[in-house]
């Protein structure tokens, strides 16, 4: 079984336009001209453009270690970590201090990177229209075009959830003439998109397509279900979510441990996961993770890998709250606190050991706890993976683990609680109980939309989606958050100056019927 080889994005020929709106995106391609002629005749090249929208979907776009800050460090249970002047206006994420954000290069890059996506995603769709004037397979031009359109509307719902209102990309609008629209429509258009796909892409599970770990109609139909719980849309809600609990495609894998581990990857739980490897070599090419796991890796002195070897540290951006492992302990649990938590001077269970905190670290945690904030001296240790589980010569921290972004565990949550705000306390049950089991936790009934809140954290914190920030804001728990968070002031980032210096429109009011609804 072929895995989806992503270490290079692919230029697909004609997909870049030289138009005003290409500003709107910040990239500087204009003269690119396509590199060959194109037959759209030969239906072996057909995939093609598909390809490249996987190649570019992965390539640091989704995953971006500083697009990670900007979500995490909202969360109560997040801290900025690594040193008090290693990027300093990322403390102004945790204080929700925006106005010093607008300037800050990680909040644009985050903007292009998905509109970036969005705007490969269009052309793609084009090439796939021409090469459907000639295929005798329309079925799979079809599902060629929902690959794509999934990843396009999964950039859009990021932007919706990230930046509030937001403009609809159409290469033919002069950046002059862009506006933002309300974020109703733009959820309006995601569901929409998701609702006319989802038929249309491969019922299997991931690990079983042709090309290992491919879109499938499951991860449209997560991406519905949280785009819906967003915007309380729960009888929609429910029914996505009931469609992949009922499929009988996925279940919990049994070890929560070694679910994020490299046993864990294609396993029976993933719905949708960035795919990511070294190809088992010391040398050569390998797929483009970046930072993303060494970013936010376990920052230690003294440590060694099981070799002997000197620990390869991360450099500890994001460092856990006491309250999270508060949390956890006042829960009783076990398994997941002891997979997302670790802390200095111990060992882990596969021989790595860990050392002390870095003294600059120490500095910045004792200034937090100073001012009362309550940062753990811990690490997280959701994103470790063993040492002896990585290729040897290339140790580094996380190594070329794939990105989970949707998984059964998260399915069933989203389940139970659409259930409880159709049908009240209690209704979800059953299916929360199926996660807490996994846990070792014992059973609860009656269960409530705080219950919920609470088995979210402690299943899914410090995963891809920092979904803990926004399921306080989206169920109006925001107290949770602080005192420096205002409601109607900072449940979205402010547009990137450069963006309006671009795109001036943007700071005008959002104006209806822009989104092709």
């Amino acid at each position: 079984m072929k895995k989806l080889k992503l270490f290079s994005v692919l230029l697909l020929s004609s997909v870049f336009f030289l138009c005003g709106c290409e500003d709107f995106l910040d990239k500087d391609i204009e003269g690119q001209i396509p590199l060959e002629e194109v037959d759209y005749t030969d239906e072996s090249k057909m995939h093609e453009p598909v390809s490249g929208i996987y190649a570019a979907a992965n390539n640091n776009n989704l995953h971006h270690w500083a697009n990670q800050c900007m979500l995490w460090f909202r969360s109560d249970f997040i801290f900025k970590g690594a040193h008090a002047t290693d990027q300093p206006v990322m403390e102004d994420i945790q204080d929700f201090n925006y106005g010093s954000l607008r300037n800050a290069w990680f909040v644009n890059n985050l903007w292009t990177a998905h509109y970036g996506l969005i705007r490969d995603a269009d052309a793609a769709l084009e090439e796939l229209a021409l090469f459907g004037e000639h295929a005798s397979d329309q079925d799979l031009v079809t599902q060629y075009k929902a690959e794509v359109r999934f990843f396009r509307a999964l950039a859009y719902w990021r932007m919706a959830r990230i930046y509030g209102d937001i403009p609809y990309y159409d290469r033919d609008i002069v950046a002059g003439a862009l506006r933002r629209s309300p974020r109703q429509e733009a959820y309006e258009y995601i569901m929409k998109e998701l609702e006319e796909i989802v038929d249309h892409l491969p019922s299997e599970h991931p690990r079983n397509l042709p090309m290992q770990g491919g879109v499938t109609k499951w991860a449209a139909y997560m991406l519905l279900a949280k785009a819906a719980a967003d915007i309380q849309e729960y009888d929609v809600m429910l029914s996505a979510a009931e469609a992949i609990v009922q499929s009988g495609v996925f279940a919990l894998y049994p070890d929560y441990y070694n679910l994020f581990k490299k046993d864990g990857e294609f396993s029976v739980e993933n719905i949708l996961e960035l795919n990511h490897t070294d190809f088992g070599s010391a040398t050569g090419d390998v797929t483009n993770i970046d930072q993303y796991y060494v970013a936010h890796g376990i920052k230690q002195q003294g440590g060694t890998r099981f070799d002997g070897g000197s620990f390869n540290s991360g450099w500890g951006f994001s460092m856990p709250a006491q309250k999270y492992i508060d949390l956890m302990e006042e829960r009783g649990e076990t398994v997941r606190l002891e997979t997302a938590i670790i802390y200095p001077n111990t060992a882990t269970a596969e021989g790595d050991s860990i050392g002390r905190i870095p003294g600059d670290l120490q500095a910045l945690l004792d200034r937090y706890n100073e001012e009362g904030r309550g940062a753990a001296e811990a690490f997280w240790f959701k994103n470790y993976l063993p040492f002896e589980q990585q290729t040897s010569g290339r140790y580094r921290y996380g190594g070329w683990n794939n990105v989970r972004l949707f998984r059964y565990g998260e399915a069933l949550l989203l389940y139970a609680e659409a259930l409880i705000h159709v049908n009240g306390p209690g209704a979800g049950d059953a299916y929360i109980n199926e996660v807490r089991d996994r846990a070792e936790m014992p059973p609860i009934t009656g269960a409530t939309i705080d219950d919920i809140i609470d088995e979210r954290a402690a299943e899914l914190e410090f995963e891809w989606g920092a979904d803990r920030f926004f399921d306080l804001v989206r169920l109006n728990r925001t107290d949770e958050l602080g005192p420096r968070f205002v409601t109607g002031e900072h449940e979205f980032y402010p547009i990137p100056t450069v963006q309006i210096d671009l795109q001036p429109g943007l700071a005008e009011p959002p104006v209806s019927g822009l989104f092709p609804i």
